[in-house]
C-alpha cells in the first residue's frame, strides 16, 4: 500500500533559511552546547554522588562492627568525565579493591550482597547488603540538568532564529 501526501509551501526561501541554520546547528553546535551543559552541572553531581556514598547503610547478617573503609573507597573512586553524547559517571573498580572492587561497588549500592570472612577468620563469614545511592542520586540532580539543556536549546533557537 502506498500513501502518496501532496504539500504545497510558501515561503520557500524562508523554509530553505531554516533548513539551512538547523543544519549548521546539528553539525556541532547543538550537542557542543548540550554537553557543555552536562558538564557543567556535573561537579556538584558528583559532589552529591560521593557524599551519598558516604552516608549508604549497610545491614550485615551478624550485626555492627568496625568500619574497613568501604564507603570513603567507593567513594573516592567515583568520578565524571565528559562524553560524546554527554557525560559518564563511574566507579572505578580497583580504586575500591584490587580483587573484589567491582562486587564491593554493586553490593554497596545495594545491586547484590557480599560476602567476606570476618577479621580473617574463615569459619566465620558475614553477608552485607548496602543500599541504593548511585542511580537514585544521579536521577535527583534531573531538574538541574534538564535546565541546563532546555537553557542550551533556547540559545541555539535563538541563533537559528537570527
Amino acid at each position: 500500500m502506498t500513501i502518496v501526501v501532496h504539500m504545497r509551501v510558501s515561503g520557500l526561501q524562508r523554509l530553505t533559511r531554516l533548513a539551512n541554520r538547523l543544519r549548521e546547528a546539528a553539525d556541532g553546535g547543538l550537542q557542543r552546547d548540550l554537553t557543555a551543559a552536562l558538564v557543567q552541572e556535573s561537579p556538584a553531581a558528583l559532589a552529591a554522588t560521593r557524599s551519598a556514598w558516604a552516608g549508604v547503610e549497610v545491614t550485615s547478617s551478624r550485626g555492627g562492627g568496625s568500619s574497613s573503609g568501604l564507603r570513603g573507597r567507593v567513594a573516592a573512586a567515583t568520578s565524571v568525565r565528559p562524553a560524546a553524547r554527554g557525560v559518564h559517571f563511574e566507579v572505578n573498580p580497583d580504586g575500591v579493591d584490587p580483587a573484589y572492587g567491582r562486587t564491593l561497588s554493586w553490593g554497596l549500592d545495594g545491586l547484590g550482597r557480599w560476602r567476606h570472612p570476618v577479621f580473617g577468620n574463615r569459619h566465620a563469614w558475614e553477608t552485607q547488603v548496602g543500599q541504593e545511592v548511585f542511580f537514585k542520586t544521579l536521577r535527583g540532580r534531573e531538574p538541574q540538568w534538564r535546565a541546563g539543556l532546555e537553557r542550551a536549546c533556547e540559545r541555539t533557537a535563538r541563533r537559528i532564529e537570527g
